[in-house]
């Protein structure tokens, strides 16, 4: 389990890396989803650590709320990132009329280098 939980881990460290490289880029959409997914990725390390194994986007979101945030294992302000996250991953993958501007995508990248330093911390 515990090579699981690093595995996703090392996923999320990755998208935190290429989202920084799509910002330097110019591509503040693609920045966005990617950041997403490294805090979806440090979400399944979480849960992966205490034999949760859930799948859907929506699941994950859940599980986390419930058995992180909602006890206080961990604040629930990550909660709500991980919320937010996919509401603006899900308008940068699919919306064609709204656009994520660099200012969020920079803010996201923020909260993903936050929300991935404490789930590491926490899981491992």
């Amino acid at each position: 389990m515990i090579d699981e939980v690093r595995r996703y881990l090392d996923k999320a460290d990755h998208a935190l890396i290429v989202a920084e490289d799509l910002m330097g880029q110019g591509h503040a959409p693609d920045a966005a989803s990617k950041i997403y997914y490294a805090m979806f990725y440090a979400t399944k390390a979480l849960l992966v650590s205490e034999g949760i194994d859930v799948v859907k986007h929506s699941a994950v979101e859940s599980a986390f709320g419930y058995q992180f945030a909602k006890p206080g294992r961990i604040d629930a302000r990550y909660h709500k990132m991980l919320m937010n996250a996919r509401k603006i991953r899900e308008i940068a993958d699919y919306d064609i009329d709204e656009e994520i501007v660099e200012p969020v995508a920079s803010l996201k990248i923020e909260e993903g280098r936050h929300f991935w330093r404490r789930s590491s911390g926490f899981s491992v």
